[in-house]
């Protein structure tokens, strides 16, 4: 535990189950980064549910010296990530050699009623540019991949109770040449990768993508 009570932040709307008091090793004023230690209540009974931690937190401040709430979607993450109906935690803790966001992904273990890091999707958000986005409504992991201004991958995955993750479909989409863009859908369907390659004039599929 940290001994300066002026890089301690209570964060009460991160999440609709915990309420979340974040230590910081060192904040300026304007920003908190360093080690941090990261306390998890349960709202419904304000007991303390479990203590995670982060090797290199960062945390922006407004002008009042509180968290900024743009920030907070940075630092730490409260959702359903594998469609449970559990809220599960994802904690900023580095970033990669691309300047991604990289985060420590947390499944809520009900039965053991504690969160436990999972490697696979914190792999997940390693391989790629940054945090992976849920789509609760079809129930999808979604990752996104990108090379420089004119490529990116985006990757949808379902998650499989005591099996983990399961790719179902990927969309490339190369805009670096100059005439055209070209995209390639892949899907898994009954078991097979299926690919359809389109290739689109430049001026065309901007136009069409605008509407």
């Amino acid at each position: 535990m940290f001994c300066n009570a002026q890089n301690v932040f209570e964060l009460s709307d991160v999440s609709k189950t915990y309420h979340v008091i974040v230590n910081a090793e060192r904040c300026n004023g304007k920003i908190c980064d360093g080690r941090a230690i990261i306390d998890l209540y349960d709202k419904s009974t304000m007991k303390k549910y479990q203590t995670l931690s982060s090797e290199n937190f960062y945390l922006e401040l407004n002008e009042n010296g509180k968290p900024s709430v743009d920030s907070l979607k940075n630092s730490i993450i409260f959702n359903d990530f594998n469609f449970d109906g559990f809220e599960d935690v994802a904690v900023r803790d580095r970033s990669s050699d691309r300047g991604s966001l990289l985060f420590d992904v947390y499944l809520n273990n009900n039965s053991e009623t504690k969160f436990a890091l999972n490697q696979e999707l914190t792999d997940l958000v390693t391989a790629n540019s940054g945090m992976f986005t849920i789509d609760s409504e079809r129930k999808l992991i979604v990752s996104h991949l990108k090379n420089g201004c004119c490529w990116n991958l985006t990757s949808e995955y379902q998650y499989i109770p005591e099996r983990g993750l399961l790719k179902v479909l990927e969309f490339e989409k190369d805009t670096r040449d100059s005439k055209e863009v070209k995209t390639i859908k892949r899907e898994f369907i009954d078991y097979k990768w299926f690919a359809k390659t389109t290739i689109y004039p430049r001026k065309l599929y901007f136009k069409e993508e605008k509407k």
